[in-house]
């Protein structure tokens, strides 16, 4: 949360994922330096079983490596956990087991399994319990680290769209990230300035996570962040941007939304959150969320005033004990 713009002193929650990538760092890595060999091979393949598989890591707990790359031919296998011996050594998670889990590159499909790892392999939110199909756009969880798995035929286009989803999506929640959100709501602020039509921001900040984080450990803070994004998501029109900010802060640009609107729509997502059922590893997580609403007026002269406005009123739903919705102005 941007604890500039707030009168309050509650400390900046740890952020373990962030999307902020360096694109220039991304250029030069080994992400692209074997691309053109990539494109070639692909395009002499004969077939699916002739085609390279490529694993991107899109979510690290510490923000490392963001982009990076590993290539699994047809007939090999990559091993993933801490060990240093292993073809994709994550040493510095400590989530991951040793010996965590099993790439496979076989001539009909490529699997993933999991070797008995104390927290898990996740494809696409699910636990693996043995052997399991890779589909091109799969994205797997190994530990608090994340993966998007392409095999494509077309390799240049799989890899630009993985390169574009992971500078404009969250690693972790697949919702959009603050860069995603700073587009968005520059492009509709003039919009709405322009035309003179309503907008309407949602600031949504979980309650005690912080306190989550450090009782429950950083995994079931994921999980957490996720069923928060999923349940939100769900209440959203298409042309609403839904945005994690960063730590467990997330905003609703809403486009052709006044005031009374936006607080109707930020009561379904305090409800919503606040009735789940949170429960991880048999354990119940109590959640809930303060969200501050806002709407442009003829004082906001950039999109910061906008977001000044809603977080204004976030912190005083904090100050009020959590779980309610503040509108700007009230």
């Amino acid at each position: 949360m941007n604890e500039t713009g707030r009168m309050g002193t509650r400390p900046p929650d740890r952020d373990t994922h962030t999307d902020d990538i360096d694109l220039s760092a991304i250029a030069g890595s080994g992400l692209t330096q074997s691309y053109g060999r990539a494109v070639a091979e692909s395009s002499n393949a004969a077939g699916w079983a002739a085609t390279e598989a490529n694993v991107i890591l899109i979510a690290h707990p510490d923000g490392k490596h963001l982009g990076t790359r590993y290539r699994l031919s047809p007939g090999e296998v990559l091993e993933i956990g801490r060990s240093p011996e292993l073809s994709l050594s994550l040493p510095d998670v400590p989530s991951v087991s040793r010996l965590h889990a099993r790439l496979a590159h076989g001539e009909e499909a490529v699997t993933l399994e999991d070797l008995g790892s104390t927290n898990g392999t996740y494809i696409n939110g699910r636990m693996v319990h043995g052997p399991e199909r890779l589909r091109s756009g799969d994205r797997f969880q190994v530990g608090a680290a994340h993966f998007k798995f392409l095999h494509e035929m077309d390799v240049e286009h799989a890899y630009y769209e993985a390169i574009y989803e992971l500078v404009t999506r969250d690693g972790l929640t697949d919702v959009h990230n603050r860069r995603k959100y700073q587009e968005e709501v520059e492009r509709e602020f003039a919009r709405a300035r322009r035309h003179g039509r309503p907008l309407s921001l949602v600031l949504v900040d979980l309650d005690e996570f912080k306190e989550i984080n450090d009782r429950c450990g950083h995994l079931c803070g994921d999980f957490v962040l996720k069923r928060v994004a999923l349940v939100t998501a769900e209440l959203l029109r298409p042309e609403q941007t839904f945005a994690r900010l960063g730590g467990d802060e997330f905003a609703v640009v809403s486009p052709e939304t006044d005031v009374a609107g936006a607080q109707e729509l930020a009561e379904k997502v305090r409800a919503r959150v606040a009735d789940l059922d949170y429960r991880y590893a048999g354990q119940l997580v109590p959640i809930t969320c303060s969200v501050g609403v806002a709407g442009l007026d003829r004082t906001m002269g950039k999109p910061d005033d906008l977001y000044m406005a809603a977080d204004r009123a976030l912190y005083r739903s904090k100050q009020a004990g959590g779980n309610r919705v503040t509108v700007a102005g009230a």
